[in-house]
């Protein structure tokens, strides 16, 4: 039996097939960044600098020996030896060792000092007395030159002042010796150098004719002339820590230090 072939689907029909969809790749996320260490990295720099610094330090060390070995070697050039000349038996050639010693500073003299009218400018006659040389010059008090201090070594303030007719300021007898604001001192009679005088002192705050304020105060009021007295004393500034006992041993030099020279009492001053 014959078969019959068998027929073929007609090409014109379509044929349906899947299709493969699109992959899109999913795109990879990347790792977070990791955000650098300030603090470690302000120590990596740190200890950095450090190193550079010591491995410095050294190097500086063997290059300023090798210098200072070099400039020596060039500073001290063998000495070639000579020969000394023959000299007969009685000559010497010991010229001796020279000694240098540098000579200690001398201290200054103590310096005598006239004090001033305050008026005229010009030294009262016979009238001085002696600061010792570490002591500065005395200058007048103001512009009126009512008196004359300077400062002793323990930082006292000192002044003399000559007082009566013809001066600027008046003589201390038949008044109550006190600071410019009136407070009274403390007075007892004495003699200084022959001469009567009135010892005053005061512990109190107080203030001198000059505009000085004070603490603590000792003089004496001496009695030169019938028209003229001396005021000498020293002082303790207000505010200002001073050795009031050391100055008071160089007050009391000072005072010994006066001469009146060849006035008597009852003469006229010029």
């Amino acid at each position: 039996m014959d078969e019959q072939p068998t027929s073929l689907p007609s090409t014109n029909e379509p044929v349906s097939y899947e299709e493969t969809p699109v992959i899109t790749p999913i795109p990879e996320t990347p790792p977070p960044v990791r955000k650098p260490n300030k603090i470690l990295g302000f120590f990596k720099g740190l200890l950095f600098f450090i190193i550079l610094f010591v491995i410095g330090f050294v190097l500086s060390g063997y290059i300023r020996d090798y210098l200072s070995s070099i400039a020596n070697k060039q500073a001290s050039p063998s000495t070639p030896t000579t020969q000394q000349p023959t000299t007969a038996a009685n000559e010497s050639t010991n010229t001796g060792s020279l000694a240098f010693t540098t000579p200690e500073a001398t201290p200054a003299a103590p310096t005598t000092y006239s004090v001033l009218n305050g008026l005229t400018r010009q030294p009262v006659a016979d009238i001085s007395f002696t600061l010792p040389g570490s002591v500065l010059p005395p200058i007048c008090d103001g512009s009126a030159c009512g008196s004359q201090g300077t400062y002793l070594p323990g930082g006292t303030r000192f002044t003399v002042a000559a007082r009566g007719t013809g001066q600027v300021l008046a003589d201390f007898r038949g008044k109550i010796i006190s600071d410019a604001g009136g407070k009274p001192f403390t007075t007892s009679l004495t003699t200084i150098v022959g001469k009567p005088a009135t010892e005053f002192t005061t512990f109190q705050t107080g203030s001198t004719i000059g505009g000085y304020a004070f603490s603590r105060m000792h003089g004496y009021m001496i009695e030169v002339i019938d028209t003229l007295s001396l005021e000498i004393n020293h002082f303790s500034p207000s505010g200002i820590t001073t050795d009031f006992a050391a100055d008071e041993l160089v007050f009391n030099s000072i005072v010994q230090s006066l001469t009146f020279g060849g006035i008597q009492k009852g003469s006229v001053t010029q």
